[in-house]
């Protein structure tokens, strides 16, 4: 295989993310710039609602899942018991259908009743999900992303259909955490995202996804395939984890948080120390050096001096989780980053260069223990 262009629109943009209403807004306009798709989420959807206990919402082919935050506005007055824009709802499981839901002001918490009268056109909006553009080979991953009211936006990743959803917690999922000045910046196409803080790097400021790119000897074999890895463990957790931006194959010790589905297996690391390396998400790296030389000494360089790239490729186990991994679920090839090549050599992060008619940005930085750098392509 080569470097596989994704085609489209490449997008590479700043934003300054004060508060976790920053972020989720220019996430969302990049992706779609990008050419991801809003499946929900910001474009309100009209719904009826019972005065009733529990009261009942109505919204013909909702999609929406247990957890989702809402906001309810109206043209008119809500009944008793909700209150417009201000409050946040969440969806629960009970009364849970196709066509129907019912919220409560907390996670997991009892549902609303309403009493009263009402009037107006009543509207929803819920958390933000997107898919993918879909391959030639028809596979497409979504991605969701939520304020779950700790100090982070969360992203989590499902399959196309979102029967697959990875877990949204906070302990469960990849995290963005806004504050006061900090800068991200985004680097997507219509397959892949990369969002994180300018070097130097620091936790909670790093979330890449996306859906691969497969050979043609895995087109039709791989129908649901996608990936989702951050630098954190957790909403709260202080502690910069390794991922993509500093490292190509996060170790057992201290692993990222991460999700990844192949077909109908959804993989799930979510704040595991100590455990096998079976499911871990991991990017091919170039082989290190023998035993008792030093790493300098491996001979990458071409004659010129100019790196040797190769394929990024992704790898992870099939464990479901770290608590069923096995030597069965040892890591397999499953795809390829898109508009991205391994350069076998330590960069700095966050420099620019132009090589195969194309601009490209150091993503890894300082990979020194690995000497290999992720570069991405950007406008």
């Amino acid at each position: 295989m080569s470097i596989q262009y994704a085609g489209g629109t490449n997008v590479n943009a700043t934003f300054t993310g004060n508060v976790k209403a920053d972020i989720l807004s220019n996430v969302e306009a990049q992706l779609i710039t990008a050419g991801w798709t809003l499946v929900q989420g910001n474009v309100p959807a009209t719904v009826t609602v019972t005065i009733a206990s529990p009261a009942v919402f109505s919204w013909t082919a909702h999609g929406l899942v247990a957890g989702t935050r809402i906001v309810f506005n109206t043209t008119g007055a809500l009944p008793t018991g909700l209150t417009a824009a201000s409050s946040v709802y969440f969806v629960i499981a009970a009364g849970l259908t196709a066509n129907n839901f019912e919220v409560s002001t907390t996670l997991g918490g009892s549902a609303v009743n309403t009493s009263g009268s009402q009037s107006g056109t009543h509207t929803a909006s819920p958390e933000i999900l997107m898919q993918s553009a879909t391959t030639a080979w028809s596979v497409a991953t979504r991605i969701r992303f939520r304020d779950l009211g700790g100090s982070c936006i969360t992203f989590s990743l499902e399959n196309s259909t979102s029967v697959l959803q990875g877990v949204s917690t906070t302990g469960a999922g990849g995290y963005l955490q806004p504050s006061a000045g900090r800068t991200f910046r985004i680097i997507a196409n219509r397959y892949q995202a990369f969002v994180f803080q300018p070097v130097t790097t620091v936790a909670r400021a790093f979330v890449g996804f996306g859906t691969p790119y497969l050979p043609t000897f895995l087109q039709g074999v791989l129908t649901e395939c996608g990936w989702m890895q951050c630098n954190s463990q957790g909403d709260a957790d202080a502690t910069l984890r390794p991922s993509m931006r500093t490292a190509m194959r996060p170790g057992p010790s201290q692993p990222c948080n991460h999700q990844c589905i192949a077909n109908a297996v959804l993989m799930e690391c979510a704040g595991q120390n100590n455990n096998p390396m079976y499911g871990m998400l991991g990017v091919l790296s170039p082989l290190l050096p023998p035993s008792g030389l030093n790493a300098g000494w491996l001979g990458i360089p071409w004659h010129d001096s100019s790196y040797l790239m190769l394929e990024p490729l992704l790898s992870w186990g099939s464990a479901i989780s770290y608590s069923q991994a096995s030597s069965s679920a040892q890591p397999l090839l499953r795809g390829q980053l898109w508009d991205c090549t391994l350069v076998c050599s330590s960069l700095a992060g966050d420099q620019t260069s132009t090589f195969d008619s194309h601009n490209w940005f150091v993503l890894t930085d300082n990979n020194s223990s690995e000497f290999s750098t992720l570069m991405v392509v950007v406008p």
